[in-house]
């Protein structure tokens, strides 16, 4: 009895120790709140461990080392956000990184897929120096909020053009469109199908929508006849055959320095936008507005993708799906701790997460998309330099299916819309900074072609 007792208190002691240490009481938090926002996050995200090895198995990667990586990486890289960033935040591959490494570095480009996780790895290094010299913090606060948004809507456009062009309702040749393709089709079916259930599923709010859509979706595409190509992905040494296999020498690569920069910027913006939107009007923020340990958190989301690179997945980051888990009340790293062991205990359930066809993803792909996309009362607030930038910039991805040229055309609308309005002042030197190094990357890339 005497023994029973020493254990209860002691695991009270621990229980204790573990509140403290994430600030409980400073987030008017507790376990079963953080628990139940970690697992909303999780099921919220878990699409990804579908979705990344079928995307980045149409550029060549083997399916089962890029599940492998996707998990281990996940895994690592949230639960280090829980206890080192102490931030609620799921780190997972980046659905727009895993797409423009398939389809417009591998695809479209010649690279192989060896070549592409060397640009990553880069990409990874070019973003932990800036956060550890604290120049990102300073580039972050050049950054105008409704460009910040901007960016996020391109991404989206970016995902949506890449469902309908899997779907085939879109064609393409190379990065410009040819015209529609055929709207009435088994694979647009499985598309329509997938993105009308997704939207039913988040307006009921059930959780894990996007999951059950992809499952559905792909059940569907079986019926259809399009699930014949899905090869299991099985337990074996494949799961390894990716690691350490990046060619970091296209470092010297001169049409590659472009795609590093591409990559870098891609993760290093999108990342600024969440961590920022994701907080706004919680404890998790600053009464000013700034978030505590911030240099932590991105810090993660850098080395994050180094990781990921060595394993052999796509750059990591944080997951917009992480709204979900703060909805829910999630406010502290115990809500990551609950994700990252969810994330762990994918690796066993790989035999049924490779049966999903790439197709049965273009409904979430789509849905993914829509949900990048600024809410009205953002839509409201917007100049009408704000707009003209933002309609260009979509213009851009359209026309080239690149987020680079829209990240360039952008930025340099925008500082030549300043200048016409006279509003000189409002440039800063950092965004020209970035104005330059997409140049920069535009230019190498088309000398090498």
């Amino acid at each position: 009895m005497k023994t029973s007792l020493k254990l209860e208190r002691k695991n009270e002691g621990i229980f204790k120790k573990i509140s403290n240490y994430f600030e409980f009481t400073k987030h008017k938090t507790n376990y079963r709140t953080e628990i139940l926002a970690g697992v909303s996050t999780f099921l919220a995200l878990s699409y990804i461990f579908v979705v990344n090895p079928s995307i980045l198995g149409e550029g060549g990667f083997n399916k089962s080392a890029v599940l492998f990586a996707t998990v281990i990486t996940c895994f690592l890289a949230t639960f280090i956000m829980s206890v080192w960033a102490k931030k609620p935040f799921a780190v997972a591959p980046g659905m727009e990184m895993n797409a423009y490494v398939a389809f417009f570095v591998i695809l479209t480009l010649g690279f192989t897929w060896q070549q592409a996780l060397g640009a990553v790895f880069w990409s990874g290094v070019i973003f932990m120096i800036l956060t550890l010299t604290n120049v990102r913090t300073k580039i972050i606060n050049a950054i105008p909020d409704k460009m910040k948004s901007g960016l996020a809507l391109c991404v989206g456009v970016f995902l949506m053009l890449i469902a309908l062009r899997l779907a085939g309702v879109l064609l393409y040749s190379g990065v410009r469109i040819d015209g529609l393709g055929i709207l009435f089709s088994p694979l647009a079916y499985v598309l329509y199908f997938g993105l009308a259930l997704t939207l039913v599923l988040r307006k009921f709010k059930i959780p894990g929508a996007v999951l059950i859509s992809i499952i559905l979706s792909t059940i569907f595409a079986y019926i259809l006849g399009l699930g014949g190509t899905a090869t299991p992905v099985k337990f074996s040494t494949e799961m390894f055959s990716a690691i350490f296999q990046f060619d970091l020498g296209v470092i010297f690569n001169v049409k590659m320095i472009s795609v590093i920069l591409v990559l870098f910027l891609i993760d290093f913006y999108g990342s600024i936008a969440k961590f920022i939107g994701l907080t706004r009007g919680t404890t998790i923020i600053n009464k000013d507005g700034t978030m505590p340990q911030m240099k932590e958190a991105l810090s993660v989301d850098g080395a994050g993708t180094m990781v990921g690179a060595s394993l052999g997945t796509s750059s990591m980051v944080a997951y917009v799906e992480s709204a979900v888990g703060i909805s829910e009340g999630g406010r502290t790293g115990f809500t990551a701790v609950v994700i990252s062991i969810l994330m762990l205990a994918m690796i066993f359930l790989t035999p049924l997460i490779s049966l999903v066809p790439v197709i049965a993803t273009t409904g979430a792909l789509f849905w993914v998309g829509i949900a990048l996309f600024p809410s009205r009362e953002e839509l409201k607030s917007y100049t009408k330099l704000d707009i003209i930038t933002v309609l260009i910039m979509i213009g851009a991805v359209i026309w080239t299916f690149s987020i680079d040229r829209a990240l360039l055309f952008g930025f340099s609308i925008f500082i030549l819309g300043l200048l016409f309005t006279k509003r000189i002042k409002e440039i800063n030197p950092f965004m020209i900074i970035s104005t330059i190094l997409l140049a920069l990357g535009w230019i190498l890339s088309v000398l090498v072609n």
